[in-house]
């Protein structure tokens, strides 16, 4: 079959950020090409594309078991096509999927993604690949090997970009740590399932991707397997994919999709036809041209079993060109938005068990030795004694200073609240028995600490503290957890501004509204301790020239603006507001997929704040003192090396603020499981992280 007249011209899009420029619409083998089209009617087909301007070619070492890479070969041969005119590309992963050994010959190893190179480019007959993909994500092997192996064939000149196929954003963007880690170049294109049918993950989830690393798409399946041309419509046409059920994907894919969903997907296809028709286009033309009006598409992979089929395919440049939906990217109806707004503006459920605990035995199997690092730090009290003696020294040389001059906020926000955001921390410590062997002494020397602070604090804080580890994200019991008000009117730049900046009032006020702790006699002495102290600052020790009320003033703005916009207080959201991308299915909390919720930072504020940074160590091993938390990190770093971490304090504030993708909503919660420390008038519910006392305590 000739080309026919009045085919548009093709249309080309710069690959991601890439200088590389792809044919909008391009050819693939999937399920096609040394499958169930014969070799002649591979070659008509890829010249067909090749004259309508066609320039990429999509294969993939596992379609067809290679035969897919060969017969595409043998054409590129056939016509003598200059390779310099072509953009060739292939994946890596299933290498062996369907031989008899697949150690070694599947996966994302170093060894297979060279050899699968190799034997990918011997089948194609090519001396390289313009574009390599990792066709799945590989678990079990370690990132930093398959960016190291995907640059080692870029270096070595066998593929000129790398990329990846239906992974997570999460993943892309860890790929990318490693890649600016080891300056080396990052994945720059993904090639994922993308139609009608199947948007979020295009639009939602790698949303932040395409300004952030200038991700390139060129998506498979736009016709959803042939289901958007409707074709079936009528039943399944014996010539179909869907009738050839020896194609494993095809067999299992009607297999688990079911007569009821089928006949719901069919159903919501057949409304294209009248707007189809109303274009004057083909139904497939339409969803073909629907996906090339979303800007961040590079190339419609496209799959065609005959001439006539591609010449079809590329109506869609001039459906796509002539309409209202050039170029823009694809916009939900009402009902879809909204309800990508309601779960976007919702926390991460979940029902599965919190991580701690459960990766802390782990860690224990492997490397019994770091038992021997729990125990009490005598180091911390004196460092304690240090912190408060400056803050009181402080608070007596400002006192005849007025406290709206520069010279009193300077002090307060840099010494101040450095020093009371130590304290904040010491306490914290010290609610781990951590500073002393007696449970009484480091109650009464976590009182000692908290007298900089100006009100009484640290009672209180251990039972809401040591609950948040037995019960973390449980809600009703997790006193950090923002509540559902919070999350509400606080989603916006100004409402998070305005917590950053009162956010230690929320931590004081939040836990009443929650659930209350018993007063106890340490609640008394606390509460006595520290309003005798202020009293004796403000009414009697002034008579003998020490202190005064601005001392007490001092000491009670040094504690706001530690809590406030300020480089140390970035640790309170730092720690479990999730700014890594959740994907859809995982936010689905019947998937029961666990969501990184701790986050630890290793730089140099640590140095200020009892290496609180260390905080997914610190939450593994609670009875750990912040001294042997980096030995910790030494020690078992295989566990800790490819957590999702934050770079800088400050960084996370900013964001925090002005990044429309994090928010308070960002938290994960539970519904069930953990325990009260200390009583309170809530009810504990089913135990899930059952942790001992000595397991959070000294």
């Amino acid at each position: 079959m000739s080309k026919p007249e009045g085919l548009p011209e093709m249309e080309y899009r710069f690959l991601g950020r890439s200088g590389l420029q792809v044919s909008a619409i391009s050819l693939g083998g999937w399920l096609t090409y040394g499958g169930h089209v014969d070799r002649e009617g591979t070659f008509a087909c890829m010249k067909a594309a090749y004259d309508c301007g066609v320039n990429f070619f999509d294969c993939a070492e596992g379609y067809a078991e290679g035969e897919s890479e060969k017969v595409m070969g043998e054409a590129i041969k056939k016509y003598g096509w200059k390779r310099n005119d072509l953009v060739i590309s292939t994946k890596l992963y299933w290498g062996a999927a369907f031989g008899t050994n697949t150690v070694n010959n599947v996966g994302l190893s170093r060894k297979h993604i060279i050899e699968g190179m190799e034997m990918s480019l011997e089948r194609l007959q090519l001396g390289y690949v313009d574009l390599i993909y990792a066709h799945r994500p590989d678990r079990q092997t370690p990132m930093e090997e398959t960016v190291r192996a995907f640059n080692h064939l870029i270096h070595t000149g066998k593929a000129l970009y790398w990329g990846t196929s239906e992974w997570s954003a999460d993943e892309i963007a860890q790929a990318w740590r490693y890649a600016d880690k080891l300056g080396l170049i990052g994945p720059l294109m993904e090639q994922p399932q993308y139609n009608m049918l199947e948007r979020t993950k295009v639009e939602t989830e790698y949303a932040h991707l395409y300004r952030e690393t200038g991700l390139g798409l060129t998506i498979f399946s736009p016709l959803k397997q042939g289901i958007l041309s409707g074709k079936y419509k009528d039943g399944i046409p014996d010539d179909s994919r869907f009738a050839q059920t020896q194609v494993e994907f095809i067999a299992g894919y009607w297999k688990q999709t079911g007569k009821e969903q089928w006949q719901a997907i069919i159903d919501k296809v057949n409304n294209l036809e009248p707007i189809a028709q109303k274009v004057g286009v083909k139904q497939s033309v339409l969803a073909l041209a629907w996906v090339l009006a979303n800007k961040n598409v590079s190339s419609a992979i496209t799959g065609a079993s005959s001439p006539a089929q591609v010449y079809e395919n590329i109506q869609a440049i001039t459906t796509m060109n002539g309409s209202a939906t050039k170029r823009r990217e694809a916009t939900p109806t009402p009902a879809e938005q909204e309800a990508m707004e309601t779960k976007y503006r919702d926390f991460f459920w979940t029902y599965t068990e919190e991580p701690h605990r459960t990766r802390r035995m782990a860690i224990i199997k492997a490397h019994p030795e770091v038992t021997k690092l729990c125990g009490p730090e005598p180091l911390t009290k004196y460092v304690v004694a240090g912190v408060v003696t400056l803050q009181l020294v402080l608070a007596h040389l400002l006192r005849d200073t007025s406290f709206w001059s520069w010279k009193f906020w300077a002090v307060a926000y840099v010494f101040g609240a450095t020093s009371n955001q130590n304290l904040f921390l010491a306490i914290h410590e010290i609610s781990h028995n951590l500073a002393f062997r007696s449970p009484l002494a480091n109650r009464l020397f976590a009182i000692y600490a908290n007298l900089p602070i100006g009100l009484p604090y640290s009672a209180s804080f251990r039972p809401y503290h040591l609950t948040h580890h037995k019960s973390l994200g449980v809600d009703g019991l997790d006193t950090d957890l923002p509540t559902a008000f919070e999350a509400f009117f606080l989603d916006s730049i100004l409402g998070k501004a305005f917590f950053c900046t009162f956010q230690i009032l929320f931590y004081a006020i939040r836990p009443m509204t929650v659930y209350r702790v018993p007063f106890t006699w340490v609640h008394w002495v606390n509460l006595i301790v520290q309003l005798s102290v202020d009293c004796l600052m403000i009414a009697v020790l002034p008579e003998y020239g020490y202190f005064g009320l601005n001392s007490v003033y001092y000491l009670l703005l040094s504690s706001f603006l530690a809590g406030s916009l300020h480089p140390t207080a970035g640790h309170f959201i730092a720690e479990h507001y999730v700014y890594e991308t959740v994907t859809p299915t995982a936010q689905d909390p019947a998937n029961q997929i666990p969501i990184p919720e701790t986050f630890s930072y290793y730089g140099p504020l640590n140095f200020f704040t009892y290496n609180v940074g260390l905080h997914n160590e610190h939450h593994d091993f609670p009875a750990i003192p912040w001294t042997r938390l980096p030995k910790l990190n030494a020690i078992a770093k295989e566990f800790y090396d490819e957590l999702p971490r934050h770079e800088s304090w400050v960084y996370v504030l900013w964001r925090f603020i002005f990044d429309e993708q994090v928010g308070m909503r960002c938290r994960v919660k539970r519904k069930n499981g953990g325990r009260v420390v200390g009583g309170g008038n809530t009810v504990a519910q089913a135990k899930q992280a059952d942790w001992k006392e000595g397991e959070i305590e000294a």
